[in-house]
């Protein structure tokens, strides 16, 4: 019995042998043999059983801010997420999961409540950020959720989580180890708060992270998590010379990096940005195995040289970093 085929889903904008490049900030990677938006819960349940029935992997896309994509591109149905819907009333903000993050902040601000400030300008959909427990400046998305609506691939039926059932943690959830949990969105619990303030607090955050050059082109941002170091000399070092103190023993990636001696290390396009050492950038003309080979070469230096072990915080897709 031949295998449907995408053309039989009307509704359903379908493109075939798409390059996931241009969707990803790091504006690299291959070709998805399938590509669909997905608008609202009802498309994203006709795209999955859609690749349930070709038998086709599936992925995910929300802001590609956090996504390296192999240069082989993927062999199955990747699914932009665009649903992007957000209300509020009184403190509780319902937002999808295709709705943009630093929008997000921007709009709370003016409706005058807080508790996104310190995430001001991090990239990405509130999906992503939710996956991955975005946070900086001591805070993260998971300290203001209320609940997440997830869709479960396999049943296709919508969950409801309460933040205490997410695990979340640094950088990581229960919908990052789970990646069969889809969140479609979430509500926010914010305090009510003096508009001109937050919009203040939001703009002192922009202004560190512009101060840091936390912004770059053709990144994924942070490319290594923050590891907890349990070198007592090592953490005084950096507390000497940065003159702050260890949040829960975790020294940035970045500072391990240049200590080793590894900023504008560079593999093919791939190159350590000189203007932060945890940015790993396509200078131009990168390739996936670029990336990798890059990745590699930093962890095993810093190992070596400091005794630390770096984990990566971008999700590979199509390839093992």
């Amino acid at each position: 019995m031949p295998k449907p085929h995408p053309d039989k889903k009307p509704h359903l904008d379908i493109q075939e042998n798409v390059p996931l490049a241009p969707f990803t900030s790091f504006r690299i990677g291959g070709p998805a043999r399938f590509l669909v938006g997905a608008r609202d819960l009802r498309e994203l349940q006709e795209a999955l059983r859609l690749a349930r029935a070709m038998n086709l992997p599936f992925c995910i896309l929300g802001g590609g801010s956090n996504l390296l994509v192999s240069d082989d591109g993927f062999p199955g149905l990747a699914i932009r997420l665009l649903m992007d819907r957000v209300t509020f009333s009184g403190g509780m903000v319902q937002v999808q999961g295709g709705f943009d993050l630093t929008t997000l902040v921007h709009r709370t601000a003016d409706w005058g409540l807080s508790g996104l400030e310190s995430l001001a300008g991090i990239p990405g959909t509130v999906g992503g950020a939710v996956r991955g427990n975005a946070g900086a400046y001591g805070g993260a998305i998971g300290d203001v959720v209320a609940t997440v609506s997830a869709l479960d691939s396999t049943t296709l039926q919508t969950l409801t989580l309460r933040r205490d059932q997410c695990d979340f943690g640094y950088r990581d959830s229960r919908f990052k180890r789970d990646p069969g949990l889809i969140v479609v969105g979430t509500l926010l619990a914010l305090l009510p708060g003096d508009q001109d303030e937050i919009r203040t607090k939001v703009a002192q955050t922009l202004a560190k992270r512009e101060a840091k050059q936390l912004s770059c082109d053709r990144s994924a941002g942070s490319f290594f998590m923050n590891p907890e170091v349990n070198d007592a000399a090592l953490v005084r070092r950096f507390e000497e010379e940065q003159g702050v103190r260890c949040r829960e023993c975790r020294i940035p990636a970045g500072w391990l990096i240049d200590q080793a001696g590894l900023r504008s290390l560079s593999v093919g396009g791939a190159a350590v940005s000189h203007r932060h050492a945890n940015y790993l950038v396509n200078t131009g003309s990168a390739t996936a195995g670029d990336v990798v080979e890059l990745a590699r070469l930093v962890r095993q230096e810093v190992r070596r040289k400091l005794g630390v072990e770096l984990k990566e915080e971008v999700s590979p897709l199509g390839l093992v970093i």
